[in-house]
């Protein structure tokens, strides 16, 4: 692994080892220290944020789909009616029924970009929220980091453009359902994004650590779960010895997985164990650990 965005990377459905991160899990690490929280907390701004407009898109879609129906049954009335009376007037309705189908998706398009290229963000249409104006912050730079998409073929990276993060709807970008990030249309375009979109890990690693106060310690902070107890565990073990120390992701992974089999063992009446998210601090931690006295001691 490089760490460089475009060379070595893999794809992977979620999951914490890969190099292609969610926006709308980026956002909600961002929100809280906990996933799950973020991202009930995301999910109440952007809720907030889609009811009018969603009453708003769904008669666009109506009145859309209607005129549509009429434009096909007009088109064939035309192809039909060709050298007779009748075609004139069938092609007026034609044009007129078709320039009805896309009226609501021009309208939709300049209501979030307006008539021209934005050069700056323009004015929410909702209430705003500090962690998600914060992180936008970022993707607005021309110097921040870069979001992009999986190309459906090829698989390959596709970039965003900044000014997909100057629209007014630009919240619905980090919603976790593919029918909300339906609703913004891509920069420029008719088409809605394909699929997630992404942040380089290496990239997120960076927002978080700018974005949030490092933690106090001191009396009183105890953590909730038995870390300490899990990684002195782990000191002896002699699967830490066959680990492969030039693959960070498999040994990372491997590490996480021994954590996560030592917490289901000792856990609780209440069988609450640490996500796996939450365990890779940890186990990147140990590899790095691990690393460091492999070289000190190769020296």
């Amino acid at each position: 692994m490089t760490g460089i965005p475009g060379e070595g990377w893999k794809v992977f459905a979620d999951g914490d080892d890969s190099e292609n991160v969610p926006l709308w899990r980026a956002l909600a690490q961002f929100t809280s220290d906990d996933l799950d929280e973020g991202l009930k907390a995301n999910a109440v701004v952007i809720r907030q944020a889609k009811l009018p407009f969603a009453r708003y898109y769904n008669m666009a879609f109506v009145v859309s789909m209607a005129f549509g129906f009429l434009f096909v049954i007009f088109l064939i009335g035309l192809l039909l009616s060709a050298n007779t009376r009748s075609a004139n007037l069938f092609s007026v309705l034609t044009l007129a029924t078709l320039t009805a189908t896309a009226a609501p998706h021009i309208w939709r398009q300049l209501y979030q970009y307006g008539f021209k290229t934005p050069d700056a963000p323009l004015p929410l249409s909702h209430a705003s929220d500090r962690h998600f104006e914060e992180f936008l912050g970022c993707l607005q730079k021309a110097s921040g980091p870069r979001a992009y998409y999986i190309s459906r073929f090829g698989k390959r990276r596709v970039f965003l453009n900044r000014r997909q993060f100057f629209g007014r709807l630009r919240y619905f970008l980090f919603s976790e359902h593919s029918a909300d990030r339906a609703l913004v249309m891509r920069f420029r375009t008719g088409h809605s994004l394909p699929g997630d979109i992404f942040l380089h890990r290496n990239d997120v690693d960076k927002m978080l650590a700018m974005g949030k106060p490092k933690r106090k310690g001191g009396p009183g902070r105890n953590s909730k779960y038995r870390y300490a107890e899990a990684i002195i565990a782990l000191i002896g073990d002699t699967r830490l010895d066959a680990l492969d120390l030039n693959d960070r992701t498999a040994s990372v992974r491997a590490i996480k997985e021994w954590l996560a089999d030592w917490f289901e063992a000792n856990a609780d009446a209440t069988g609450d164990v640490p996500r796996s998210d939450q365990l890779s601090p940890y186990a990147e931690k140990i590899f790095d650990h691990l690393q460091n006295s492999s070289a000190i001691g190769g020296g």
